[in-house]
Parts: structure tokens; C-alpha cells; sequence
């Protein structure tokens, strides 16, 4: 039979207790291990406390003390709390990048004709390669070697369809160097030799630069595709050293340049006025990337805020001699004009006319071209929409080729004659077009402006953009397919479009599309496989007719 006692306080406990309690307190103390935590009771971060006779009397009940979890090492936890800040500044900076580069609302941001921004929206799986290219640029300045490149690639990335090419992407990279601080000891970017030059001579245009005394309006005409290409020759041949070093040499090519500036009834009676301003400007620029070569270099300073700092191009140039070119001096005397001496050609023939070869600059292309039911709903939405009164009129639907591209074909359409078309198209682009499509009479296509939108729905797995340097546009209109197979899109469609499947409606200038032709279409794999099934018989005979008709 158990006893109780009692505690100074009143609180009586059992006596079978106490002694149990006895037996642990003169129990010996035995080490404990290193590794071993210490043996005190841990409460309950939320537990009510408990009296010091309670607290024993728990203590007393527990057949044994649990051992607390493990913690982890003091380094390990020292570390997870200092990453946390290095990771919210490191967020921090990005964010502040992405705003200053105007992409913190995942835009093409580039500005429009109109200088406001373009809202067409990133892709979405271009979003992680964004946020990396701009994490790999926090810490570069103005005066970093690689920021430039690294700038276009990402233009060249957020840029939508419409800017990802030409100078709208050499405006955005101009515009965001401008962002980023300068570097150290005040060091901004280097701008060099040859890039200053290309500012001073300006930008290319297809149009002709008189202007009307009269009326102070500039001439409207188009100077062509064979002189825009010799403005970009011309310019290429001036940024070099051996030629800007070279009075005689380098005003006789900004006469040239200046010359191919004008349309061909401006060309007789032209006036050049920019060629000696053109002239004095790059003489300044070269005076003073002489004297930053010849400026001491400071050593206390550090390499890298010194080397961007120098002009990248040199300004030990050769002559048409074939002798070394000494650098300007400042006190050199400026040119002047040049009245009587002979020039090296007649800037009107320096440059011989030849049509453009060259392999295409192509800007992006399909990335799936071997999937052709890929494009199919592109197809049906397009046969869908009503067809308004400016897209009813007849006309041809033309296939051609050029030398130096085989395998990509063009497909377009004109209300006029085929003929008068490629020649149009030849004098702006300066490729000599080959036509395989139509024969030589041609055959008039009922609604031909929309023939021509339903095939290149049809080919947009195929489809290719390309970025032309003698009309300074991008054609969307190029196909990477056989010519075969595009003449039996062509025909298929113009076939279609002959059985007029398109009707007026009551107060409607538009045309919708048949019931039945509606019905056909919601089958969408059918309908393509019947309308294909009587195109592809004829293709391989109209292309034998269209090249002979070519190489007349």
C-alpha cells in the first residue's frame, strides 16, 4: 500500500514515486557521446507549462527520454540564409534589367512607324532563353567588348516578325547600349572608326534623294534594286582604311555613292551637294581617332577600361599606290574641292550592271516543313472568311524562280500582265526572275488574289521569310518546295475558285461561301484529299511548258 508526501507548496505526490525518483538521481553519471545532443527535456513550441513537481513527475513516468531529431550543421544553415539575399539581388537586378530594356511586360516593345511601341506578345517558349540571355548580362557595361552581341541575339529573340530583321533591329540594340552603366573610371563604349562612317553617310532608302526646288518635295520615284546594291558596295568599300585614308580615293567613291542615290531622271542633271560635307566629316572623325592612338595610356589604369576606349579600326591605310598611309594629323589642312583632276571611272558605270546571284537572306523558316496537314486549318479559315469586294477581281497567279536559290519557288498574283509584273519585280529586287507559271497566254483566275491566299495557306509548312537588301523589305511569299508540286497548289485551287463557290449576299458587297462548299470543309482531311486527287497528273507537263517558255 503506496504512501503520499507532500512538497513545501502543499502538492502531495505518491511515495512509490519518490522513490523511483530516489533511485534515478543516485543512478550513476555516465558519459555521454560526443556526437550526442544534450539530454534536456524539449517542450512543445505551443505546450502550457508546467510546475517543477509536475515537470519531475513526467520526467519519473517515461520509461525513457526521446532523443530530439538530428539538426543540421551550423555551416549548412548559415549558408541557406546567406543564399536567400545573394538570390533576391540577384532577382532584383533582373527585373530592373528587363524594365530598363522595356520587356517586363514580355513585348516586342520595338518602336513602330507610328513611335509607339509594338505589342505583339514574346513567344512563350522563347521566355527561359530571354530571362537567361539577360542574367548573363547584369554585369556588363558600356565600355564590355561583348555587349553588342550579345544585345542582337537578344533583339533577334523578343523582336516579333515584322522587327527581327535590318534597322529596326540596329535601332533597339543602339537604343539599350544606352541603358547599361559605363564602365570603370567613366569608361563608356567605344564607337569605331568605321561605324562612325556609316552614321556620317546615313541610311539607305529606295527612293530617289532630289528634291523639287519648287515645291521642296522629294522626288517619288524608286531608284531600284541594282542601285541600292551599289550604294551598299560603295559604302563597304569607304569604311575601309586604305580608302578613307585616302583624299582622292575616298571622294571619288562619295561621288559614286552619291550618284546612286538618284532616280534615272535626276541622274542626268544631278548636283551632288553631300559629297564634301560627307568628305570633312570622315577627315574629323579620323583626326580624332588619331589622337586618341596617340594619347599616353595611362598605367595606373586597368586594361579593361582602356582597351574598349580605343578605336577599333586603324588608321594605317594604304593608298591606291599600294604605299602606307601615314596618320592625319590634327593641323593637317582640310580638303578642297576638287575641280580639274581625273577620276578613277564615271560614277554612273563604276559599278557594272549584273543581276543579284547571291544566296538568299533568310530570316526564318518553317520548323516543321515535312508535316503538310499542318497547315489545314489555315486553310479552311482562310476559304472561310467572306471575300470582300477589292479581293473579286480577276487575275494570274504566277509561280517564278531566280539563279542562286534552287529549290524556292515565289508565288504571287497581279490584276496586270505577268510581264509587266516580273519586270517590276527585277528592277526592285535586281533578281532576274525565271517564270514557270503560267503558260504563255495564261489563263485569267476568278478571284485570284484569293487563290493566291489559299495557297500559301496550304504551303506555310513550307514557307519561308527572307530579308531582301535592293528593295530593304522581307518577302513572305517564298516557298522552300519543288516547283511541281507548287504549280499543282496553284492549279487545284484556281480550279476550285472556277466553279465560283463563293455568292452574294442581300446588302453585302462581300461574298460568302456556299452552303455546300461550308459542308465540305468541315471535313477538313477529305476535302483537301478530293480537291488534290486531279492536280498532280498535270503538274510535271505544265512545268515543261512553263521553262520553255522561260528560256524564250
Amino acid at each position: 500500500m503506496s504512501s503520499a508526501s507532500g512538497l513545501r507548496d502543499g502538492t502531495v505526490i505518491n511515495s512509490t514515486d519518490l522513490t523511483v525518483a530516489r533511485k534515478a538521481i543516485t543512478a550513476p553519471n555516465y558519459p555521454t557521446p560526443p556526437n550526442s545532443p544534450p539530454q534536456t527535456t524539449l517542450d512543445a513550441p505551443n505546450a502550457p507549462k508546467q510546475s517543477g513537481h509536475e515537470s519531475l513527475a513526467s520526467a519519473i513516468r517515461s520509461p525513457g527520454l526521446p532523443t530530439p531529431p538530428i539538426s543540421p550543421e551550423k555551416g549548412l544553415i548559415l549558408n541557406d540564409k546567406a543564399e536567400k539575399p545573394v538570390e533576391a539581388e540577384a532577382e532584383k537586378k533582373l527585373l530592373a534589367l528587363k524594365s530598363s530594356l522595356g520587356l517586363e511586360n514580355w513585348r516586342c516593345g520595338c518602336p513602330t512607324q507610328q513611335k509607339s511601341p509594338c505589342t505583339r506578345p514574346i513567344a512563350e517558349n522563347s521566355k527561359d532563353e530571354v530571362n537567361s540571355q539577360l542574367e548573363a548580362m547584369i554585369t556588363l557595361t558600356q565600355s564590355s567588348t561583348e555587349l553588342e552581341s550579345k544585345l542582337r541575339k537578344l533583339a533577334v529573340r523578343v523582336h516579333c516578325w515584322q522587327h527581327d530583321h535590318g534597322y529596326s533591329l540596329d535601332d533597339r540594340i543602339e537604343a539599350w547600349m544606352e541603358k547599361f552603366p559605363v564602365g570603370s573610371n567613366g569608361t563608356k563604349r567605344a564607337v569605331s572608326v568605321e561605324k562612325q562612317i556609316r552614321k556620317v553617310l546615313g541610311r539607305l532608302s529606295v527612293r530617289c534623294v532630289e528634291i523639287a526646288a519648287s515645291t521642296r518635295e522629294r522626288c517619288k520615284l524608286r531608284i531600284g534594286g541594282q542601285k541600292v546594291q551599289n550604294c551598299i558596295k560603295t559604302i563597304d568599300e569607304i569604311v575601309k582604311p586604305e580608302v578613307y585614308m585616302d583624299d582622292d580615293y575616298l571622294e571619288d567613291l562619295l561621288e559614286v555613292l552619291e550618284t546612286n542615290t538618284f532616280c534615272h531622271r535626276h541622274i542626268i542633271a544631278r548636283r551632288l551637294k553631300r559629297v564634301e560635307r560627307w568628305k570633312l566629316e570622315i577627315i574629323a572623325i579620323r583626326q580624332k581617332a588619331a589622337s586618341e592612338l596617340a594619347r599616353p595610356i595611362d598605367s595606373g589604369a586597368n586594361e579593361e577600361s582602356q582597351s574598349p576606349s580605343r578605336p577599333s579600326n586603324t588608321l594605317q591605310g594604304k593608298n591606291l599606290s599600294g604605299e602606307k598611309s601615314s596618320p592625319i594629323s590634327q593641323n593637317q589642312r582640310l580638303p578642297t574641292p576638287r575641280t580639274s583632276r581625273s577620276r578613277s571611272a564615271d560614277p554612273v558605270t563604276f559599278w557594272p550592271k549584273a543581276y543579284d546571284t547571291t544566296p538568299f537572306d533568310i530570316i526564318a523558316r518553317s520548323s516543321n516543313p515535312a508535316d503538310r496537314t499542318a497547315s489545314y486549318e489555315l486553310v479552311r479559315k482562310k476559304v472561310s472568311t467572306p471575300l470582300a469586294s477589292d479581293g473579286q477581281a480577276k487575275g494570274y497567279v504566277y509561280l517564278h524562280e531566280v539563279e542562286g536559290n534552287r529549290g524556292l519557288v515565289k508565288i504571287g498574283y497581279t490584276s496586270r500582265s505577268v510581264k509587266e509584273r516580273h519586270e517590276e519585280w527585277a528592277f526592285d529586287c535586281n533578281r532576274n526572275p525565271k517564270v514557270l507559271y503560267p503558260k504563255v497566254s495564261g489563263t485569267v483566275v476568278l478571284n485570284a488574289h484569293r487563290v493566291e491566299e489559299i495557297c500559301h495557306a496550304e504551303l506555310d509548312h513550307r514557307r519561308i521569310r527572307v530579308y531582301c537588301k535592293s528593295c530593304l523589305k522581307q518577302h513572305i511569299e517564298w516557298f522552300e518546295i519543288s516547283p511541281e508540286e507548287a504549280i499543282a497548289v496553284i492549279e487545284k485551287w484556281s480550279k476550285w475558285m472556277a466553279a465560283d463557290p463563293y455568292e452574294a449576299k442581300l446588302r453585302s458587297r462581300s461574298k460568302f461561301l456556299k452552303e455546300d462548299q461550308s459542308r465540305r470543309i468541315r471535313d477538313i482531311n477529305q476535302f483537301m484529299k478530293e480537291i488534290s486527287a486531279t492536280a498532280v497528273s498535270t503538274a510535271a507537263s505544265t512545268l515543261d511548258s512553263g521553262r520553255e517558255v522561260s528560256q524564250r
